[in-house]
């Protein structure tokens, strides 16, 4: 009995993932307005029906994409920087996986800027834990780069926090100008352009002084 409800468990699990999987790739390729559920359920044989039984609505299902995308970028960008040999290289990586992301999943993410303000708030919750996880990885990285001698820092704790917070000043700085609320695709590249030359001169000045 409890082998055939554990089958049940896995064959249910099983659906819900091929569910959001094909509704990622719709969400990237159209958006969320552009997306129904029929076309979802169209593309992996499904019934609506179906598709309704693991989620209520088109919301719903946006959301848990976002959290499978989220998971995907996070074991990827984990896996790219620990094979970087400095801890210089793992930032840059960072900022080039994130830059290709968005714009293999631009239609995905805008998505969410144009509902507004019904954007759900475990949602926002987990944006903010994306934010969170980046973090954590640059701090890791200076510290590793403490620990081998290609960084001095007082207080890495605080200048990751700059660091970052410096990363969300060119950003805000380039839409504040064009006034939109979401960046479009040109946008992204002088983004990403801004934020490679202010790494450069910031992580240079990290530099032990007797490297200079």
């Amino acid at each position: 009995m409890k082998e055939d409800c554990s089958n049940f468990m896995e064959n249910q699990d099983k659906k819900r993932n091929i569910i959001i999987e094909a509704a990622l790739k719709r969400f990237a390729h159209y958006g969320l307005s552009k997306t129904t559920m029929t076309e979802i359920a169209k593309d992996i044989s499904f019934s609506k029906a179906l598709l309704y039984y693991y989620f209520p609505d088109k919301l719903s299902l946006y959301v848990s994409a976002i959290e499978h995308l989220m998971q995907i970028i996070s074991r990827d960008l984990v896996k790219s920087i620990d094979k970087t040999s400095s801890s210089t290289e793992g930032v840059f990586k960072l900022l080039q996986k994130r830059q290709s992301f968005i714009q293999k999943y631009y239609n995905l993410l805008e998505s969410s800027q144009i509902i507004g303000c019904e954007l759900p708030e475990n949602l926002c919750e987990k944006f903010n834990k994306a934010r969170a996880f980046e973090t954590i990885i640059i701090g890791s990285l200076f510290n590793r780069g403490i620990t081998n001698g290609e960084f001095e820092m007082e207080d890495p704790k605080l200048t990751t926090e700059i660091f970052i917070d410096a990363l969300s000043g060119i950003h805000f700085n380039i839409m504040s100008k064009d006034k939109n609320i979401f960046p479009e695709k040109e946008q992204f590249k002088q983004i990403f352009l801004k934020e490679k030359v202010f790494a450069e001169i910031f992580l240079q000045g990290l530099k032990p002084r007797t490297q200079e």
